[in-house]
């Protein structure tokens, strides 16, 4: 919805205020003999004052180049002042147009049936003195197109390497079935609302919807949640600037989890600075897409084992839903499937202004959040190790590096290294650069192989 604009008309008070009338007369004709020879005088004397009028120089124009750069200055050093007095969120939220969320509904599998080449793993396991991927070689269709809307890195089809040809299927691979859920990794679509494509003004994180990343084989998906004028929204920290409808986003992954019934997925809402934000809200909102709530894995508690991928695909308990950042539950008691996220999840530090800070991995694979007061703490109560893999702000020619096949594994073996811990999640923006969905399945074929040999626990 645009912003809304005048029509160029002003009250008619307003049209012209500096004329004055012209049809003004005052009529003389009743004036003594007296009167009208002053007049005659006072016409003498108007007659000799509009000469010198006429013959006079023109005034002389202040508007001198001096004073236009003088009155520059001035003006430029008001609009810094009020920019470092005044937020600019707040100036964003009140006068940049307010942008509608898109209402098309994801429309069932784009590549048709299921099929194509098995995943194929490799010999070497992983380790934490190793290279993660060892010498494989990432050979993909669509690598390099810009993310055309026809190939698979932009969601238009489901890749080779997320699809199986025997009926056990997990993820995308028969191998992930054995896996418990602490032992796979996923990627994580950061801020997974914010795209380009669902008309977010500035700021986002993604081109392409999540509905898609879905699709080319991503199975974590991030979610700001923001209160919008009283009602629950999916936008980042700013209403105005993008928002997507809740109803919508869990109708669509609804409707791709039926289409793909082998797929588990991991959703992972935030609050948002825009609150409060009340979690027995959002799960309201999921109860009314009916059949959600059935799919929801619900876990014991900490220190309790998670099911294997086979499990959950079985039981059909497929979504498994965290959240964090603050927000509150009615009465204090949150909906039993909405997980802490912190409780399980020891997270690196997220604020990276660039490539080299996240290659800094003294720096960048540190923990900073987690269920612990200590970074090691948080590190050995963690049943999940998430590494942050993206530069803020929002950057996409940043993105095809750090998502590149040699980044990832670099950086996903130093922070392994770093915390003697086997990452789980790569948070990344802009899904549709580079290699991720496809490394991480990759990373699971190792660790399938680890766990049906008995060397990993």
């Amino acid at each position: 919805m645009s912003a809304p604009s005048h029509n160029g008309q002003y009250p008619q008070s307003y049209e012209n205020p500096t004329q004055l009338p012209r049809d003004i007369h005052v009529d003389r004709s009743n004036d003594s003999e007296t009167n009208n020879n002053d007049n005659d005088n006072n016409d003498n004397n108007n007659n000799e004052f509009s000469t010198l009028v006429r013959t006079s120089p023109p005034a002389k124009n202040c508007c001198t180049r001096p004073v236009a750069a003088v009155f520059l200055l001035l003006v430029a050093s008001a609009l810094i002042t009020a920019w470092q007095l005044f937020p600019a969120e707040e100036i964003a939220k009140t006068y940049i147009p307010k942008f509608e969320a898109p209402r098309n509904p994801y429309t069932g599998i784009e590549a048709g049936a299921p099929g194509g080449e098995n995943f194929n793993g490799s010999d070497s396991g992983f380790g934490f003195n190793d290279d993660l991927f060892g010498e494989f070689n990432v050979n993909l269709p669509g690598i390099g197109t810009g993310g055309g809307t026809d190939d698979w890195t932009s969601g238009g089809a489901v890749p080779s390497f997320m699809t199986c040809q025997s009926q056990e299927c997990c993820n995308g691979s028969s191998d992930n079935c054995i896996l418990r859920v602490d032992q796979m990794m996923f990627t994580m679509v950061h801020n997974a609302m914010a795209t380009e494509e669902g008309g977010f003004f500035a700021g986002f994180n993604q081109y392409y919807s999540l509905e898609k990343a879905l699709v080319a084989g991503h199975r974590g998906i991030n979610l700001d949640v923001c209160n919008c004028n009283g009602e629950l929204q999916f936008c980042h920290n700013v209403c105005d600037l993008g928002q997507r409808y809740p109803n919508d986003v869990f109708t669509n992954i609804l409707q791709f989890l039926n289409d793909y019934p082998s797929e588990v997925i991991v959703l992972l809402f935030e609050a948002s600075q825009q609150g409060p934000i009340n979690w027995s809200e959002l799960y309201a909102q999921i109860q009314n897409v009916e059949g959600f709530t059935d799919k929801m894995y619900i876990h014991p508690g900490p220190g309790q084992e998670w099911p294997t991928m086979a499990q959950l695909v079985q039981n059909d308990q497929r979504i498994i839903l965290f959240y964090f950042n603050g927000g509150y539950c009615e009465n204090d008691v949150c909906p039993s499937s909405f997980h802490p996220w912190f409780t399980y999840a020891a997270e690196t530090q997220f604020d990276s202004a660039s490539i080299s800070e996240l290659e800094n991995y003294e720096y960048s694979c540190q923990v900073t959040r987690g269920p612990g007061s200590s970074e090691q703490e948080r590190v050995t109560n963690a049943n999940f190790f998430v590494v942050n893999n993206f530069v803020t702000p929002p950057d996409p020619d940043a993105a095809t590096t750090t998502n590149s096949k040699d980044f990832i594994a670099g950086r996903l073996s130093q922070c392994a290294n770093y915390n003697d811990k086997r990452p789980n999640f790569i948070y990344i923006d802009f899904w549709n650069e580079g290699v991720a969905a496809e490394l991480v399945q990759f990373a699971n074929g190792q660790m399938s192989e680890e766990v049906s040999s008995g060397a990993a626990k």
